[in-house]
Order: structure tokens, then sequence, then C-alpha cells
């Protein structure tokens, strides 16, 4: 078939350090994954969102409306303009940059930042280096010396934790004085009299420092040579080729110096303390609390609009409060759609919702303005009203409710006496509702007082939260794709207001249960931005569609209007790939720059003495030859092994030998091969070697004394091995290099463990990193299993895995006797490890819709460019964060939209795309951005952010800009409150948990100060922070906690082979939780701990352990007893189940009150208060302290 004249070329795979007189790429053109930038792109003034409310006619009252009924009358249905006597409100410091223009020029006077963070280093082993926005392009251009620019970051103002006098300190060192919350206007207030004046506003385009002019990261030179490192941003494509070592021309005469370059070592000043850098600039506007004096959207009232209660005696028409409205609601058939405010003057709809009708007024209620929320007998509930800016009504729970024989709940009392129907106790409990709370819940607009509601977490897991599209399309599921915001703002002035951090997270890869698998002649795409066609994009007719990112329109081809799943033509919806908004496309040999290659396997053993006193080669041995057969590959997959100590040793497995022959090689400063063929041999044709080699392997090295480790020169021998067809290096390491190339020395020292800032959290030197870029150009990752009791400098040999997209596995005090727990561990993990679906030369793009722009990225991986990353493995286990900017005005959308695609080679051969889609809502007030904040999402990307700011400036400037975000959110959600109770801590309903998840972060093992914590575990959290997915990663901030003693069928759940798998409720991890008549179980994601109370029921023991008291029950059992007992199989189905829903292994550990291990299981009690860090309750009184300062 002929190829479609509407489709680019074919796309030509290339990889980092191709063939070009030593250069790299400068084009790979035309590409799948990439397209022009926008020719028509169209910018929006932010204040044209409808009538000026200066221009807007006086309203008349209705007839008869008394004037106090009137006065509210206005306010509840006319904007009006801003008045010079009401009161300015304190701007705060942005919790976000300002997305867009801003850049590294802007960090020139910190007196000019809105936000107080350093200049971010570019050799960060944890981040890939900043970019600049960019604009779609077909030319893709290596990273190499690029340079580093704007960070997007969460915290505004240095609030470091100073309890009170009845307050347990934060730390135990001292308190540095409280910051201004704005440069040059100390000891404000959020609220109160002698308030400054909001500043004037500064237009974007005119952003300079100090009155300087400020150039684009392009005029920015660069001091480093090396290419983009891990998880970094990329550069506009626009900019100059740079070739490595070398620095980018400038175009201006302000020569700024470079990131890492300041001469105070990189420490902030005194007033930054959020999770981003200094170079950040934000119009003082945009900090203001106040909303933009302009029309409210019908689903919202402006602040002190609300109607208050009429005069005693007064006989006007109540008002209903209005709201959102409904799906599918037709305004123009309510006959009180108009009512309230004249139809000409009701200002233009946001988001696809009309304006809210007005109900007919009760006779009943005239005293009132407002229906009961729960009255059920008279009319159908209503919703709440949003919250609003600057309302001095109080809330709905305190305004004053209609009289009458109602009980608190609002139901109407029975008849004296009873009643056929009537029923005493259903009716108390139908009393206990609350229709208000439930609607406010279902258009976010519910809050909560955090200081009053103390078990706060759920009993069932959190569901994450769904974007409610109009019309609902199938989008992508959250176990996939997910947004830190479900109601994206339309303005980045109105995200600076919200203050919340705006990123996606996307777990591409995941193992799924179904996938769409589609193979076609032409895969459709945008002609311009080159997405794949989806769900969300619009058929002008059947010929042709518009794209839903850039909106150009496209041609269908005929194949299109094909639907395989009926086999005939006509509506081209009916294709599988508008019905599912994750497919997978079998890729043409268009998509193909050579062949797909074999799935090729190279392991690198330690032999050293340490590697062999572990026993861990038994152990792998073992596992490696029990799975042998299922190492996911066709008939040309290959395997090879080199072992090292002192000495490299390569093993010959070709075909035809009686025996493998190992050569030795010993010049380890300049490693050669020793054999050009038979190192890497076919796994089916050489399985008897290769059974034989993993036999004999511990047997032959069992008595080796060298205590040398020659890691560095063992992997240069792998990237020589693997260089021709690329594929996946293991290594196993047991002790600290200190031989040959890459050779380092112990940096810990073991008493500044629970020093409040820890050094040498860094790599020392980028042998690694260098090497790992090598490997990425040659689609060679390397992922390391790190297997010792003693300090292997994690945080710079992991380098080699971080650029090279691989993973780090480590168990500490693994040995074969004293080392039970991580034994165990280690082998189910090598066992995943081993058959877990793999994709090979990998690479994947994610676009969004045009106004938006990602400018930083968290994971393992390398930077290609602007958007696109190398991954020369892909794997179900590992997921990925992105920080999205808003660089032009969203007002003309509804919905934006984002598409990751992944482009790889399957472990059969086959090339093959998988796409997923995301869409979200547009909103222009800011309750309705805190309203639909996903708070696990969030969670997820600032804990990225804090691992960032923890090595890029210190592990102290990060906690306190993880403290930062509560304060600045929910003191944002307290200005936007209509009515305030004293003493309370306000936060939205979907934020509720946000306060215990960042307690959580404080006390986690990455972060917590003031106990002794081994570097080694330190660093590898970080890793596991940057690079887990977020269905893991919470799990792996704030562990789950199950009470066991007493498990029924009770909301269990009941699988197909007739198995029921019982549910407890979860408990918040605090000791008041535990009692000592019970047995729980604490899922860590690594360990199950099963905790058993001292005071537990024989009968319990008896049908569990089959024991017959507590002081019988042993503790080294590695399984529960298969007993025939209702108790022992629930509670064993329970436990199998939690470790089937991870990907690695979870062993089991019981822990007995009287144990010497408690500890372990006390240490995760995050709610309790520690020697170093509050209480969870404490932790809120010191946020509502933070916030009323």
């Amino acid at each position: 078939m002929s190829q479609n004249p509407n489709l680019s070329q074919p796309f030509m795979y290339q990889n980092a350090y191709s063939p070009n007189n030593g250069q790299p790429p400068t084009s790979l053109n035309p590409n799948p994954m990439n397209g022009p930038p926008s020719q028509n792109t169209q910018k929006f003034s932010p204040g044209n969102l409808g009538v000026s409310p200066a221009r807007m006619p006086q309203p008349i009252p209705p007839q008869g409306m008394s004037p106090y009924t009137a006065q509210n009358y206005y306010a509840s249905n006319y904007s009006r303009p801003p008045s010079s006597t009401e009161p300015p409100m304190k701007p705060l410091q942005n919790l976000v940059p300002p997305p867009g223009g801003t850049n590294l020029s802007q960090s020139a006077s910190p007196k000019n930042l809105a936000s107080p963070f350093p200049v971010e280093k570019q050799n960060s082993p944890y981040q890939n280096g900043p970019f600049s926005p960019f604009n779609n392009s077909n030319s893709e251009q290596n990273l190499n010396g690029a340079d580093p620019s704007q960070v997007n970051g969460i915290g505004a103002t240095n609030r470091l934790m100073q309890p009170n006098q009845n307050m347990p300190p934060l730390s135990p060192w001292a308190q540095p004085p409280r910051m201004p919350l704005t440069p040059g206007q100390p000891n404000q207030k959020l609220s109160g009299e002698g308030m400054p004046p909001p500043p004037t506003s500064v237009p974007p385009q005119s952003l300079a420092v100090d009155g300087k002019a400020v150039p684009t990261l392009s005029q920015v030179p660069s001091s480093s040579g090396l290419p983009m490192p891990f998880g970094n941003q990329a550069t506009n494509s626009s900019s100059p080729q740079v070739t490595p070592g070398t620095s980018r021309p400038s175009n201006s005469s302000l020569n700024l110096p470079s990131i890492g370059a300041s001469s105070n070592s990189g420490m902030p000043p005194p007033n930054q303390r959020n999770l981003s850098d200094s170079r950040q600039f934000t119009s003082p506007q945009a900090s203001n609390l106040y909303p933009p004096n302009m029309p409210y959207p019908p689903n919202s009232t402006p602040g002190s609009l609300q109607p208050g209660p009429p005069p005693v005696g007064s006989q006007s028409t109540p008002v209903r409060p209005r709201y959102p409205q409904q799906v599918g609601y037709n305004q123009s058939a309510s006959p009180y759609a108009s009512l309230g405010q004249p139809n000409n003057m009701q200002p233009p709809p946001v988001s696809g919702y009309n304006s809210s009708p007005q109900l007919p007024p009760t006779s009943a209620f005239n005293s009132s303005p407002h229906l009961p929320p729960t009255s059920a007998y008279n009319s159908s509930p209503q919703p709440p009203p949003a919250p609003t800016c600057n309302s001095s009504q109080p809330p709905y729970s305190q305004q004053q409710q209609p009289p009458g024989p109602l009980y608190q709940g609002g139901l109407p009392e029975g008849p004296v006496g009873g009643v056929a129907g009537y029923d005493p106790q259903l009716h108390a409990k139908m009393a206990g509702l609350s229709v208000h709370s439930s609607f406010s819940r279902l258009w976010g607009n519910d809050s909560l007082n955090l200081l009053q509601d103390r078990n706060i977490l759920p009993p069932v897991p959190i569901e994450a939260p769904k974007p409610v599209l109009t019309p609902e399309r199938p989008n992508c599921s959250p176990d996939v794709f997910r947004c830190t915001l479900t109601k994206v703002p339309d303005t980045n002035s109105l995200l600076q207001k919200s203050r919340l951090p705006f990123g996606i997270l996307i777990h591409p890869f995941r193992d799924a249960a179904s996938l769409s698998v589609i193979q076609c002649n032409t895969i459709v795409r945008c002609r311009n931005c080159r997405t794949y066609i989806n769900p969300f994009v619009t058929f002008v007719d059947q010929r042709r569609w518009k794209c839903n990112l850039c909106f150009r329109v496209n041609d269908l081809p005929e194949e299109f209007l094909y639907d395989p799943a009926t086999r005939s033509y006509g509506d081209p919806a009916r294709r599988p790939e508008i019905k599912n908004a994750t497919i997978e496309f079998i890729a043409p040999s268009d998509y193909m720059l050579r062949p797909p290659q074999p799935a090729v396997y190279l392991f690198l053993l330690d032999v050293s003495h340490g590697a062999i006193e572990t026993g861990y080669l038994e152990n792998f041995c073992k596992v490696m030859l029990e799975n042998l057969d299922e190492l996911p590959g066709d008939s040309r997959m290959r395997i090879g092994f080199i072992t090292y100590d002192g000495s490299i040793h390569f093993y010959n497995l070709g075909e035809g030998l009686n025996q493998p022959h190992m050569l030795v090689v010993s010049d380890i400063e300049d490693v050669f091969l020793p054999s050009p063929d038979n190192l890497l041999v076919n796994v089916h044709e050489s399985k008897s070697l290769i059974s034989d080699l993993l036999t004999d392997l511990p047997k032959r090295f069992a008595s080796n004394g060298d205590i040398n480790c020659c890691l560095g020169a063992a992997l240069q021998a792998a990237y020589k091995l693997m260089s021709p067809v690329g594929g996946r290096v293991t290594v196993v390491l047991t002790t600290l290099p200190n031989y040959g190339p890459g050779a380092l020395k112990n940096r810990e020292d073991p008493n500044q463990r629970a020093g409040k800032d820890i050094s040498n959290i860094g790599p020392a030197n980028d042998f690694y990193k260098k090497l790992a870029l090598d490997c990425s150009g040659q689609q060679i990752a390397v992922d390391l299993f790190l297997l010792c009791s003693q300090y292997v400098d994690i945080a710079t040999v992991s380098c080699i895995s971080k650029y090279s997209s691989g993973g780090v596995h480590y168990y500490p005090g693994y040995h074969r006797t004293v080392g039970r727990l991580q034994v165990n561990k280690f082998a189910g993990d090598l066992k995943r490890y081993l058959t877990r679906r793999i994709g090979f030369e990998a690479v994947m793009r994610v676009r969004c819709t045009r106004g938006l722009a990602i400018h930083t990225f968290h994971g393992n991986f390398f930077v290609r460019s602007t958007d696109l990353l190398s991954l020369p493995n892909v794997n179900p286990d590992t997921g990925y964060g992105m920080q999205i900017a808003i660089e032009e005005n969203l007002t003309e959308y509804n919905s934006v939209c984002f598409q990751a695609a992944v482009l790889y080679t399957s472990s059969n051969g086959e090339r093959r795309i998988r796409v997923h889609t995301l869409c979200l809502p547009v909103v222009s007030i800011v309750t309705d951005v805190l309203g639909g904040a996903d708070q696990e999402t969030i969670i997820g990307l600032v804990s990225k952010m804090a691992v960032d700011r923890s090595v890029t400036s210190s592990l102290s400037d990060a906690r306190d800009a993880l403290i930062n975000v509560c304060v600045d959110v929910l003191g944002v959600y307290k200005a936007t409150m209509s009515g305030q109770v004293a003493g309370a801590l306000m936060s939205p309903y979907s934020l509720r948990l946000l306060p215990l998840f960042i307690l959580a972060l404080l006390k986690h093992m990455a972060f917590r100060t003031g106990v002794s914590t081994k570097l080694d575990e330190r660093v590898y959290a970080m890793e596991r922070m940057k690079a887990l997915p977020l269905q893991y990663l919470m799990k792996f901030i704030y562990p789950t906690l199950y009470p066991v003693h007493a498990l029924d069928d009770k909301n269990a759940i009941h699988q197909d082979d007739d198995v029921v798998i019982p549910q407890p409720s979860i408990l918040q991890l605090s000791s008041e939780k535990i009692d000592r008549h019970g047995a729980y179980i604490l899922d860590t994601l690594d360990v199950l701990y099963l905790y058993i109370g001292r005071a537990i029921n024989d009968q319990f023991c008896t049908s569990v352990f089959n024991v017959p008291n507590f002081s019988a029950i042993p503790e080294d059992l590695e399984s529960l007893p298969e007993l025939a007992t209702p108790e022992s199989e629930r509670l064993r189905t329970f436990v199998t189940w939690l470790q089937d829903q991870r990907p690695y292994h979870s062993p089991l550990k019981i822990i007995r009150e009287d144990s010497r291990d408690r500890h372990i299981f006390m240490q995760y009690m995050l709610d309790d208060r520690t020697e170093s860090l509050f209480s969870y309750y404490e932790f809120l009184q010191h946020i509502r302290q933070q916030i009323s300062k």
C-alpha cells in the first residue's frame, strides 16, 4: 500500500552518541514524536473574561424588597469595581514560580525574587538540569553543555518551624528569626489593619532585575561540558547546537554566572526556603490573594456578596444559593433561569458550566433566604454555594435556619405517638446525614477543620479524584497518568495564587490487565504537532479531524473508517483509538532505524572476599537456574557473565565446548575483550554450558581471598561487549569499589548521621555518570543490586543506573545466616526482575496542549532533546514525573490534554508504540483549583522536588520548603473562606491529608533529622522517591496499618475462583490505635510486619500459629502456618493478596510486643511525637500559628 501523503517521513531512530564526526546529531527529522512550532499562537489577555465590572449598569431591585435585602441582593448578583477604601490583603510569596519566560537570569537580585531559593547546580545527580520552555519543533539537538534554567518550586517564604513555649521544638537546634513574607515589607499579617497596599502590577513582558533587562536562557553561557544530567530539563530546540565541552554563545550584553558558579557554595540566602531555586520572578500582582476584579462566573459568587438574613419580620422573597450546573441541565428549560440577576448582565460561563437557575420562592420559609440543606419533604436538596473570597457571610452551618420542628440533622420530627411508616431508629440515623456536605464534596467545595477532625485518614484506600469532563469521554487510568490538579487554572497568575505545584506523574509501562493492540498500515497522527489520534479529538466530518493539542484540522485516511470490531465501514468514532485513552500500536518499518535487536542480558557478579562471605552467590545462581527459561525474549536471546574482584573474569560459553572456559584480564587500567566471540551466547543453544557455569560459580570462588573490587573496570568491559547490540547489564555489588578506574573512598562520618545538614549526598566524581551517558548512547541500561552491610557510596555508584534508565536495589545487612529477611527479599525480587516484561531501545515524549510546557523531568533517564527522554530499557516498575508551566492563557479552552508516547522494542523483536492521553477541565476560580487538587499526586511531585532541593542546597532547606507547602496552600484557602472560625485550621476536602503526608515526609528516612540514619540508606530512600510509581510511593511514604485480629467477610473482595479476601479497615499510624489485645499488619511496601500484642487472645494464637498462647509464638517464622481454621485461612489470604499488590517481594516478619525488634514497628507510628518532630496534632497547631502570623 502506498504511503499516505499526509504523513511525514518515517521516524529514524538515532542514539545520543551516533557517529557524526564526534558531534551530536543535528536532526532526527522527521520524527513521529515531534512537530514544528505553532505558527498561529494566539495570546489572550488575562482580563478577557467578560464585561468589565466598572461598566455594568446599576441594578434595579425587585419590587417590594426591603433595603437590607436589596443591599445583599445587589452584592450577590452584581460585580462591583474595586474600591480604594477596601483594606488590601498582604501578598504571599509564590508557591510555584511563574512558568514561561522565567529563566536563570532572573536570579540576579534576591530582593526581586518571588521564590527564595538558591541557584541549582547543573551536575545534580538527581536532576537532568533545567531547560527553558519550548515549542514543538522538528529538530532535535543533543543537550551536551546545555544551560540550566528555571525549576518550578512550591514554597514561598522562610517559615522555619518555631514552636511556642507550649510546643515541642521541631529540631534540636536553634531556629533563626522568621523572615518577612514579602521582601521589603516586614512584619506583615494575613489580615488586620495597617496592611500595606498591594504593589503595582508588572507586565510579564517587561521583566527586569534591578532595572536591567533580563536575557533569555539561550543568552546565558554554560560552564558545564557534560551532557544533560538525569531528571533534568532541556534547552529550547531553537538554540544553537552545542558540542560537549563547549559553551553556548551569548547574545546579550548581560552575562550572568552559570549554575554552580556562585561563590557561596550553592547555599541559599537566609530568606530562601522553598522547593524551587532562586531563579524566579513574579509580578507583585500575581502574589496578591485578592481575586481579580471581574464578573464572577455563574458557579460562584463574589466576596461579601452572599445574601444575608433579612430583618426580623421581613417577608421578602428568599434567594437560593447558586451552585455549579449539573451536566446536561438545560437552562432555557427552566422558567426561573433569570431570577436573581438579569439575563443581559450574566457574565460568560466558564469551563462549560451553564448559569445556575434560581428556584421559585417557597412560602413555608419566607423568614430565611436559604432553605434547610436536608429538607427532604418540601423540595429537592440544593448544592451549597462555592466558597467565596472576602465574604462576610458565615458558613452554611452557621447561617440562620428556618423555624419549625426540626431535628439538628434537618429532618422533620415524627408525630407524637408514632404513625404508620415512621421508624424512629431510621429517623435517628437519617438525622445525622448532611446533604449540604455531600453536595459540597461533589462540587469540590467542601471544607473541614483539621484540628477538630483528627482521625482524618479514611478506613478504605484513597480513591484518585476523577476529572469531570463535559461531555464525558474515556480518560486515562489514574494508575497510569495523574496530574496534581484535576482542574487546570486558565492563567499563570491563577496558578501562582493557588500556591499549588502543577505537574504530572506517569507510569507508562505499567502491567495492564487488558490493553488494546492495533496493527494498521497508517498510524493516524497530527501533521503539525505529531499527536496520535485519541478520544479527545473532534471530528469535523467523516474525512477530517481536529487535533486536541494544536487544533489543526487533519485528513483521515480511508483505512480509519473501518471498524475492526464490527468489520464494517462507517463512523470513525467506533475505532479503538477513539474508545480507549491507552492504546498500543505495532509500528511499521517506518519507525525503525535498524532491525529490532535481540534481547541481550549481561550479568556482572562481585566475587571478592567480602562478596563470598555474604553467601549471595549461591542464592543468585539458584534463582537464575530456576528462571532461566522465563527470561523474556525470542529464539535470538543472548546472555553472558562477567565476574570481578581485583581482576575481570570472562566466560567463553561457545557451542561445542565441554565446559565453560574462564578468561582472566588483570590489566584493569586498559580493559580489553579477550575473545571477540562466544562471550555473549544464545540461551537456547548453550543452555547446558550456562547451567554448568551457574552450578560451578559458588564453588570456584569459595576460597577467594582478594579484597579488591574493580567495579569501574568491569563496567567498562561490559560497555565494550554490549555496544554493538545494546541490552541490559545487571550488576551485583557487595563492597565499596576501591581498585582501578572509578575507585572510591569512604566519605561517611558516623558522628554526623543525626545532624540537621547532611553532607556527601551528591556523587564524589563523575566517572560513573560519564560512563552511563556512553551506555545510554549505545542503548545499554545498567541495574544495580547492592548487597552489603558497609558503606558503598550509593550516591556515586548509582549514577550508572540513573542516567542509563536503570534501577537501584539495596539490601542492607545482607548475610546468609544473620540476615534471612534480606536473603528472602533478594530472592523474590530477583525472580520478579528476571521474568518481568521489558522494552529495549525506547524513547518517550510527552506532549501537551498549546499554551502549556514541560520544564523539569524527574526519574531515571537521559534527556535527549527538549521533551524526548532516552530510555535504553523500560520496565513496568518505574515511574516518571514532569513539572508543567502555563506559558499562555487558557481562557478560550474548555479543557487541556497531555499525551505520553513510548516507542520501544519488545522482547520478541516487535517495534511498538504505547500511547496514553489525559484530559483535564479548565477553570478560572481559585477555589475550583483548590477543590480539584490531587493530594497524593502533589505529595509524589513535591517529594521528588525535595530530593533535588536536598542535593542542590541542603537538607534543612528542603525540610523547610516542605513545611511551606502546607502553610502556603492552607493560607491561601483561609483567605478564600467566606467565614472563619477562631482557632480553626480549615482545609479543602481535596487536601485534607496534605499535612499528614507532609509530616510523614519530614519523618521519612530520606529527610529526617535528629535520628541516626546511615548515609547509604538515606540516599537510597531519595533514589526511590525519584523512581517509584505513585501507587507504591505513597505506601513508601505513609505505610498502611491493618487490624487483623478479627478478620471477617464484611466488605471482602470476592474473586472468580471463589477466593474471599478480607478487607480490614485502615488505621492511622499512631500508637493509640494499637491495642495490646490485638494483632496488626503494617505494610511498608518492602516488608509486612505482623505485630502481636502481649494480651492477644489464646484462641487467636491457636487458630493462626498453632501454639497455646502469646509466649509460644515463634518470631523466626518466614510464613504463616497453613491451618484448616477460618482465622488462619483469612489471614493467609490477606497476606498473600497484599504481597501480590506490588512488583517486588515483601516478606513477612513477625514482631511480638516483648521483642527486641519492637522499635522497628513503632518507628513507623508517624502520627506520634518524636524527639525531633511534632506529633500530627502539634504539627497542625504549628501550621495554624504560621498562617496566623
